[in-house]
């Protein structure tokens, strides 16, 4: 191809491109065309970190106030918000006051978000600012602001992060350990998101909830369960308490009237019904209807969720193993049989103070779920496990474990809800069960050592359910009341009992028989009551068991009477030097009194002459203060 056909091609190339306009260059109009020698500032603005402080400013340790701490507290660096957190809770602890008076609104916002922050190292750090607070604030005045904690809280719970949810039970644990009275006035909001870590609702319309699995969390679900369901115990111990405490301030004080008095008569607790009003006047929180406490809502599907809960550890078994085996558990089935069992009784003694037609012992316990839970666990009774985990657990943060190989207390605890509760709400006879239970009650009785604490407590709660209020009901039962008897008898005689209040109520339910027909006539019973002179014996005696002993001689109770009468010579020889004691059930804290009680006892014997010798020589050659009550007391005869 030459040249020009090649220049004619490119062209034709040239001319088919696609031509685009040229707009005209627009010159401005005359009088316009001036540069423009004008220009704009702005004001330079020092921030408030380089101002000076004042004089009586509050500072942290790196001269910042609060407001420079609360501003860091939302900055988008983890060390900024870290180090702020820190230093807030240095100027609580100093400045205390100025800060109530102040900076508490802001400062209770501020820290509760930090709940939901993203670094774990920030979290823990507001988690020491959430208990300096609450070591160093009293309630009172954390009270209009505990929604910014409750909201972000609950929030904490429901997060979509995981590590976030495991966290918010240490946000949890600040205001358990401080016994603190708010979470039971937001138990309602609380509890269902509480119980969300571990389980969901069956349907939106129904309140029945169905465990959970949690796939993304580092410990195991047996674990995560334990540690919820030890702090919904310690929850529910928390009402009880609060609710203990209310209702002892809801009692009248009795006013003791003197003629000489003058002055004014008033009630002067008036002002407590606008202290302890529970009405939320600015719409934080909703008003329980029909007058139900919001957490019973929520209490029967507790029972149920447990069930499940155990049911997953210890499914159900076709053959029956034998009675006098122990059903091994491991490390965390036992710290979940604890958690389990204590829940249980926890619920058992709030069901029994609420006075209501849907909350009560029939409808929370004896359901359909409920009666397979208990024949489930009393089925596996003794319970034990191979090792101890207490530090394991501790490292967990599970604050309940079990550190007892026999777990004695669990299945006491067991032993007592199925009796008591099978007697009260329910009609039919339950002999096997009974006379199971009767078999394991003997072996811990036999014992050598001291029993614990809560042990004796579970067992002294037993013979008051059966001997003392229903002993009736009890024996139409089928429950040997009479080899009951004789374990209380057991009990205080065997020396296993090392707390006094608890041997003194032993004491109480054992003299309480003494107008019982059916307890009286029991060998052991009278043995008993010829052995009690011996406590006079003693260089102490109880203030009440002064007054128990009183009512037995004023009914002639012969087996007491006949013995004191035979150690006559050495019970009043020890008399003279005995020591009285006064406990928190002791009605009046005088040891005169307590020594008129003491000789009081002295009026109803059956004396003989040589009897009264004894006692003519005893008033004779005494010089203490029990002669002189036991002189004014004999000559009233």
């Amino acid at each position: 191809m030459g040249k020009n056909q090649r220049h004619k091609k490119d062209l034709k190339a040239d001319k088919a491109k696609v031509k685009l306009k040229q707009t005209k260059t627009k010159f401005l109009p005359k009088g316009l065309n001036v540069t423009k020698t004008e220009f704009k500032i702005k004001p330079i603005v020092l921030p408030e970190q380089l101002k000076q402080k004042g004089p009586d400013e509050i500072l942290s340790r790196r001269k910042l106030n609060i407001k420079d701490l609360l501003s860091r507290i939302k900055h988008y660096n983890e060390n900024m918000r870290y180090s702020a957190c820190e230093e807030l809770s240095d100027m609580i602890k100093i400045h205390t006051q100025e800060i109530i008076e102040q900076h508490l609104a802001q400062i209770s916002l501020a820290v509760s978000g930090l709940m939901q922050d993203k670094e774990r190292k920030v979290r823990k750090a507001a988690v020491k600012a959430i208990k300096t607070i609450l070591e160093h604030i009293s309630e009172e005045f954390l009270n209009p602001f505990f929604n910014y904690f409750s909201t972000n809280l609950r929030c904490s719970m429901t997060n979509i992060d995981w590590n976030i949810q495991e966290d918010s039970l240490q946000f949890l644990d600040c205001f358990i350990n401080h016994q603190s009275k708010l979470i039971v006035k937001n138990s309602e909001k609380l509890l269902p998101d509480f119980l969300s870590l571990i389980s969901k609702m069956r349907n939106d319309s129904e309140i029945g909830r169905t465990l959970t699995l949690n796939l993304g969390s580092k410990m195991t679900s047996v674990s995560w369960k334990i540690k919820v369901l030890s702090r919904l115990h310690d929850i529910l111990n928390i009402i009880l308490h609060v609710n203990k405490q209310e209702n002892e301030n809801r009692q009248e004080k009795v006013i003791e009237s003197s003629i000489g008095y003058k002055g004014g008569l008033f009630k002067s607790n008036f002002n407590q019904v606008l202290d302890n009003c529970n009405f939320d006047i600015f719409g934080i929180s909703k008003i329980a209807d029909n007058g139900v406490h919001g957490i019973n809502r929520h209490i029967k599907t507790l029972i149920p969720l447990l069930y499940e809960t155990w049911l997953e550890v210890v499914p159900e078994q076709k053959g029956h193993k034998s009675t006098s085996e122990s059903y091994i558990l491991s490390e965390e089935m036992a710290a979940l049989l604890t958690c389990i069992t204590k829940t249980l009784h926890l619920l058992y003694c709030y069901v029994k103070t609420v006075h209501n037609e849907e909350i009560n012992l029939n409808t929370v316990f004896m359901s359909t779920e409920g009666q397979k839970f208990l024949n489930h666990l009393l089925g596996n009774v003794p319970y034990g496990h191979s090792g101890l985990g207490g530090k394991k657990w501790k490292a967990l943060g599970i604050t309940q474990w079990n550190n007892d190989p026999k777990c004695v207390h669990e299945n006491l605890l067991i032993c007592f809800l199925y009796l008591t509760l099978h007697v009260n709400c329910t009609q039919r006879n339950f002999k096997k069960q009974a006379s199971l239970i009767d078999n394991y009650l003997t072996k811990v009785l036999l014992q050598k050592y001291f029993l614990k604490e809560d042990n004796c407590e579970c067992l002294l709660e037993l013979f008051t359910e059966s001997l003392v209020h229903n002993p009736r009901k009890w024996f139409q039962s089928g429950v040997d009341l009479q080899a009951t008897l004789e374990h209380s008898i057991t009990l205080y005689d065997g020396n296993k009992i090392a707390n006094e209040q608890q041997r003194l109520k032993c004491f109480h339910i054992l003299s309480s028989f003494i107008n019982n027909e059916r307890f009286n006539r029991n060998p052991s019973y009278q043995r008993w009551l010829r052995n009690l002179p011996n406590e006079f014996n003693k260089k102490r005696i109880a203030e009440p068991m002064i007054g128990a002993m009183l009512r037995l001689s004023q009914r002639n109770c012969r087996e007491f009477q006949g013995a004191l009468l035979e150690k006559l010579p050495s019970v009043l020889e020890n008399l003279n030097s005995i020591q009285v004691t006064f406990t928190s059930n002791s009605v009046l804290n005088n040891e005169d009194v307590a020594l008129r009680t003491l000789a009081a006892i002295f009026y109803y014997l059956p004396y003989t002459k040589d009897q009264n010798v004894v006692l003519k020589q005893f008033l004779d050659n005494s010089q203490s203060k029990f002669k002189t009550s036991l002189k004014q007391v004999l000559d009233l005869r």
